[in-house]
């Protein structure tokens, strides 16, 4: 079964606290975190010290997406906020295996993301030292796009490439219900979420979104 991830990133910034209290009221576990520096992508969003905020007023379990250059530079900072699980974009350091390293080393699951345009087979040499991998299914930074079809085609290459290996598969972008069950037919078990949750009525989007793919 699948787990829908609700990114704070989609949520109303003038009413943060607000968002958070209604994620723990509706029992969420896991919440998807973007650290974004304007560089690897044009918008800035959540560095270190509001994600450690956040984390001190919250029970869920934080999940950061480092959209970073020089992701080596903040990882420190990065982990320091508490949070659980770490992934970092393939195509923003040629020193990916070593942050994987350092991620687990530090008892956080490690995560390598990739671009719509990066194929899934860059993992290979990797995949023993992941935790889990997410698949960029728009290109990473802009909110309001739309879902890349291809993007089943590649969850379901890296379903196979994992095999029996304790490894999962993340997705991001462009998700509504419809797709979410896609998603999840696909073989992607954490499934991230924004507009399609915190635009409208709220309690029924993450009703609609979480029986998607019970």
């Amino acid at each position: 079964m699948a787990q829908i991830l609700p990114s704070i990133f989609g949520a109303d910034i003038m009413h943060l606290q607000d968002e958070i209290d209604f994620l723990e009221r509706e029992q969420t576990k896991l919440l998807h975190v973007d650290l974004m520096d304007g560089n690897f992508v044009s918008n800035i969003a959540f560095g270190p010290n509001q994600i450690a905020e956040m984390k001190q007023h919250s029970k869920m379990l934080f999940d950061v997406h480092m959209m970073v250059d020089h992701p080596l530079d903040h990882l420190d900072d990065v982990i320091a906020t508490g949070a659980e699980m770490i992934s970092v974009h393939y195509e923003s350091t040629p020193h990916v295996h070593s942050m994987l390293q350092k991620i687990r080393k530090a008892g956080r699951k490690a995560g390598v993301v990739i671009n719509p345009g990066t194929p899934e087979a860059v993992l290979e040499y990797l995949i023993d030292e992941i935790d889990y991998i997410l698949i960029m299914t728009i290109n990473p930074g802009q909110p309001g796009q739309t879902f890349i079809r291809k993007s089943l085609e590649k969850i379901r290459n890296t379903k196979k490439m994992i095999g029996d290996r304790k490894i999962q598969i993340e997705v991001d972008g462009g998700v509504d219900r419809e797709i979410a069950m896609e998603c999840d037919a696909a073989g992607a078990e954490l499934i991230v979420v924004g507009g399609a949750l915190f635009s409208g009525n709220k309690e029924e989007q993450y009703k609609a979104l979480k029986d998607a793919v019970k």
